[in-house]
């Protein structure tokens, strides 16, 4: 599409205004030149129409795509998060059956613990009246031992006061 520009009437306008004939001559053939340009490169408002149509198809279609992305994502993002939890909760099981594990273990360990001590503790108990029955029977007999000293002394001392008594009487008129 060209558009037609009279170059003549253009000239002369400019040259009425003030402007030299070949100044005027020569921007009129500049705007003549531009005019007739190649204007089918030039949009149209059904070229706009119809861009504007193409666009909103290849936009509703883009939405689509987009739309059916975002499912499939937001399904993977579910299978992992389901895959994430089995597998959380299996170690978590796992752990829990470890721990468990090392409880047993541990009350089995101070069970054998503490039967091994109440050994000793009745081994160091019997060892310890062994000792304090010892101990009591060498008191005893040492007790017995002075009791009977003591017993020879105080037979001796009554016979040795009797004695004197006996003398001191035979003194006595």
């Amino acid at each position: 599409m060209t558009a037609a520009f009279d170059t003549l009437t253009a000239a002369r306008r400019m040259e009425d205004a003030g402007m030299k004939r070949e100044q005027a001559e020569a921007v009129a053939e500049a705007v003549r030149s531009a005019a007739q340009a190649d204007l089918e490169h030039l949009a149209t408002k059904a070229d706009v129409g119809d861009a504007k149509a193409e666009l909103k198809v290849d936009l509703g279609d883009t939405k689509a795509e987009l739309k059916a992305d975002l499912g499939d994502t937001k399904a993977e993002l579910k299978a992992d998060l389901a895959e994430f939890r089995a597998e959380f909760k299996a170690d978590i099981a796992a752990l829990r059956t470890e721990v468990n594990a090392d409880i047993a273990s541990l009350r089995t360990e101070v069970k054998t613990d503490i039967a091994s001590l109440r050994t000793e503790v009745k081994t160091d108990i019997s060892a310890f009246r062994t000792e304090a029955n010892t101990d009591l029977a060498h008191v005893k007999a040492e007790l017995v031992d002075r009791m009977q000293s003591g017993e020879r002394r105080m037979y001796a001392a009554v016979f040795g006061v009797g004695g004197l008594l006996f003398a001191a009487l035979k003194l006595v008129p």
